[in-house]
């Protein structure tokens, strides 16, 4: 009967999944060991509506990198966030930010074009563009990359969004082509909020 008890309570505390589970990931190690915390910032970043983009306080986001003319990973991480939007359409401290890799192409008006294609409110996603400098280093502090394929066609690029807290702490990272990853993401936004 007590291993019985036990077994409840171990099971109902590991169910408990809180924000205070996740880690935060957005942090680089200095010279001596130590983790030197960071958080996102946006500073420089235009939203698809030509003004400058800001974090509103106590906002919860989901992050992604991506650009309009992908042919490959996009299409299928566009649907997949855009089902995620509609599920917490409901809560206006979840948002959605699509950064563009190639600010070259994806100008205001494309930017405005491609989301008003989602049937998402601006108020819930905002895609957003930065010079290439700047987008290089906000991928650096997302802890990815991206370049642009032999054939210009393409870029390689991640299928990884990022969950972000309401103190601008990265909390965990999502494959959003894969059914499993998807179900976290949703879990640990429930958690953080």
């Amino acid at each position: 009967m007590r291993v019985l008890v036990c077994l409840i309570l171990t099971l109902l505390v590991s169910c408990n999944n809180s924000s205070r589970d996740l880690p935060i990931l957005s942090y680089k190690i200095d010279v001596s060991g130590a983790k030197n915390y960071y958080k996102i910032n946006y500073q420089g970043f235009t939203n698809q509506l030509g003004e400058p983009f800001k974090i509103k306080a106590n906002t919860i986001y989901i992050s992604n990198f991506f650009f309009t003319r992908c042919p490959s990973i996009c299409p299928p991480m566009r649907t997949e966030l855009i089902s995620i939007a509609e599920e917490f359409s409901e809560d206006k401290n979840v948002i959605f930010i699509s950064q563009t890799i190639d600010p070259k192409h994806d100008s205001i008006p494309i930017l405005k074009a491609y989301a008003e294609a989602t049937g998402i409110p601006d108020s819930k996603w905002q895609f957003i563009r930065a010079s290439e400098e700047k987008t290089k280093l906000q991928a650096e502090t997302y802890m990815t990359n991206f370049k642009p394929n032999e054939d210009g066609s393409d870029f390689y690029h991640s299928s990884f969004v990022a969950l972000v807290d309401q103190e601008q702490y990265i909390r965990g990272f999502y494959n959003v082509l894969i059914k499993e990853e998807v179900e976290r993401l949703k879990r640990d936004i429930q958690a953080i909020l």
